[in-house]
């Protein structure tokens, strides 16, 4: 027992030596600082938004024609080319439709026919035939006025009631209201021609409605294979074979919508950039990318100054590549707002354009990058190494001292550019490349030079 705890004081007398030689460590660091080095680099200052990737466009495929799927040839993920065939549904129904029409349009072409010999008649038979009669009619009419005066100057007192002189009056009379009738049957026939024109013309519109009516249902009928309108990828075959689907035309609802394709030739993130920042993003965008953009300028109108390239060049991060970079140009800017509670946001599409987007997916989201701000081979300290004496910014560089082991620090007044809060760029002040700068000094120099 009397070894145990000899071992265990063994034991707490070495631990309580370590603990005290490791605090003897760490004040001597600390007591004498700590120096980094000055280098030369780029800086950039970024504005951050958040997006979506996006492909270049969706296009809902629906049907023209009604039926039930027979079959379908693509699955989601699938890459379709314009015009190959998505999916085929049952010709049934649609060939009923066409047959039905087909007999309409039979009917319909009897009718304007009929239409068209009835006005050939009227215009070529029905007036002359009328004409004739009244003509008939007034050369019977001459005739009998003649014979009538004949005898109303022949016979006079009792012999103007002769039966004679009745029967040539009463002939006359016949007559007249003859010409009367002919001349009706005659204006009758005149305007049966204008009714014949009507007919025509309502037969001709019935026919072309339903020539119409089959041209639909034909090309409905050519819908039973649905192809795909442009080449991209499917993302969603919506429909499954002996499902049955309705037309997109005469339908409430607008149709079933059988399947979604994207155009991937072009990947786009959709970033939301705060209204604070929205000035910057215009001005590093491409001026046709920018509101009004599109809209040419006089010719007496100053030059737009030429976009820095570099700097317009957008990085996207995302969480499925944490380790790669993405890049693209700013492609449009849109000008209507979006708010969401007291928070302004704009929509700003980003074209990418390295190599690698193709491994992006639709709907991943992206962290976008705008540098708003850069220097290229600038001279740069760590930004822990900005001190401040007596009202003036600068760094501390060790200077020897003879007869001291220890450097001590001296100020070296200095005027910063761009600051990341990382790094900060030195535009001037007596230091170069390579020397060394104190990022946290010694104790006895204090905290309060920060």
């Amino acid at each position: 027992m009397k070894k145990f705890f000899v071992a265990v004081l063994i034991i707490a007398v070495l631990g309580l030596g370590w603990s005290h030689l490791r605090n003897m460590s760490i004040t001597l660091h600390g007591a004498k600082g700590e120096q980094v080095k000055v280098r030369r680099g780029n800086l950039t200052i970024p504005i951050n938004a958040t997006g979506e990737v996006r492909y270049k466009s969706r296009i809902e495929i629906k049907s023209e024609a009604s039926g039930t799927v027979a079959q379908r040839f693509f699955e989601a993920g699938d890459m379709v080319a314009k015009g190959e065939l998505l999916i085929r549904l049952t010709r049934d129904d649609e060939q009923r439709t066409v047959d039905r029409a087909e007999a309409e349009l039979t009917r319909a072409q009897a009718n304007l026919e009929r239409a068209r010999i009835t006005r050939r008649e009227r215009r070529e038979v029905g007036v002359d035939r009328a004409q004739a009669d009244l003509d008939g009619i007034i050369a019977q009419l001459t005739d009998a006025k003649h014979d009538y005066e004949f005898f109303e100057k022949l016979y006079t007192g009792e012999k103007a009631n002769s039966r004679e002189m009745v029967r040539t009056k009463a002939n006359h009379d016949r007559l007249l209201a003859s010409k009367a009738a002919a001349e009706a049957v005659l204006r009758q026939a005149k305007i049966a021609i204008e009714m014949s024109e009507q007919d025509v013309i309502l037969a001709g519109a019935a026919h072309t409605t339903v020539e119409k009516n089959l041209s639909d249902a034909r090309e409905r009928l050519a819908e039973t294979e649905i192809v795909s309108p442009i080449g991209g990828m499917v993302t969603q075959m919506l429909v499954q074979e002996g499902e049955v689907i309705q037309a997109g035309k005469g339908s409430f609802t607008g149709g079933t919508v059988l399947a979604v394709v994207w155009d991937v030739s072009e990947v786009y993130v959709r970033a939301e950039v705060d209204e604070a920042d929205f000035g910057v993003v215009r001005d590093l965008a491409p001026p046709a990318a920018r509101p009004g953009g599109n809209v040419s300028t006089a010719d007496d109108d100053p030059p737009q100054a030429p976009v820095n390239t570099e700097a317009s060049t957008v990085r996207v991060l995302v969480e499925a590549y944490r380790d790669e970079d993405f890049t693209g140009v700013i492609e449009r800017i849109y000008p209507e707002p979006r708010r969401a509670a007291s928070v302004v946001t704009y929509f700003v599409d980003i074209l990418l354009t390295s190599e690698n987007r193709d491994k992006l997916a639709m709907g991943m989201q992206a962290d976008v990058e705008f540098t708003a701000d850069s220097v290229y081979d600038a001279l740069l300290v760590r930004h822990d190494a900005i001190f401040k004496e007596d009202e003036q910014l600068g760094v501390y560089v060790p200077e020897k001292i003879e007869g001291l082991p220890d450097p001590k620090p001296k100020f070296v007044k200095c005027r910063f550019g761009l600051d990341n809060g990382l790094l900060a760029q030195v535009i001037e002040g007596d230091i170069k490349e390579g020397d060394m700068v104190y990022a946290k000094l010694p104790h006895s120099m204090g905290e309060d030079k920060k």
